[in-house]
């Protein structure tokens, strides 16, 4: 018996508290409409209900609506309603990462670049050096280059010069 009585105590003590919450509605990633008396994660667009019980406003308590020209109703200004607010932010970070892709694309095309540079700037100087310049085979055995295939490489080490270094 005193179990029961120390328990509905502590319901009578603890009722107030909880009956005195704020309520909570947003959207989920899903898209899914919830309803809490804890606060969503900061990041997370909401609408903040009232208190838990609170006396919603009825048609006679209501704030009078100011008038425009001529006695009609002036146009109510335009808030953002939380939905809006959370597809504006999705735009936005879509924008967001298709620049950071982008960006990114560019800088990984500028490095090929320079890197497609330097190798025929350093092709370009073994054939300007002169002396006599050789290929490996299938066989792992050296082929020295003659005059035509120096000519021939020497002409196309400027073209990639010319192309990468710009």
């Amino acid at each position: 018996m005193k179990h029961i009585l120390w328990g509905l105590s502590l319901a009578l003590i603890l009722a107030p508290a909880t009956s005195n919450a704020e309520i909570y509605k947003w959207k989920d990633k899903n898209g899914v409409v919830r309803y809490s008396d804890i606060p969503p994660p900061s990041n997370i667009p909401h609408e903040s209900l009232g208190k838990k019980g609170a006396k919603t406003p009825t048609s006679a308590e209501a704030p009078p609506v100011a008038a425009g020209p001529e006695g009609a109703p002036a146009p109510a200004p335009q808030q953002q309603t939380p939905e809006a607010v959370t597809g504006d932010a999705d735009v936005r970070r879509q924008e967001e990462e298709a620049a950071k892709q982008k960006a990114a694309a560019a800088e990984a095309e500028l490095k090929q670049k320079q890197e497609n540079c330097t190798t025929a700037r350093a092709n370009l100087a073994n054939y300007n050096q002169g002396g006599r310049i050789y290929k490996m085979n299938e066989k792992g055995e050296r082929e020295y280059l003659g005059d035509a295939e120096l000519a021939a490489g020497l002409e196309k080490a400027q073209m990639e010069v010319d192309k990468y270094c710009q």
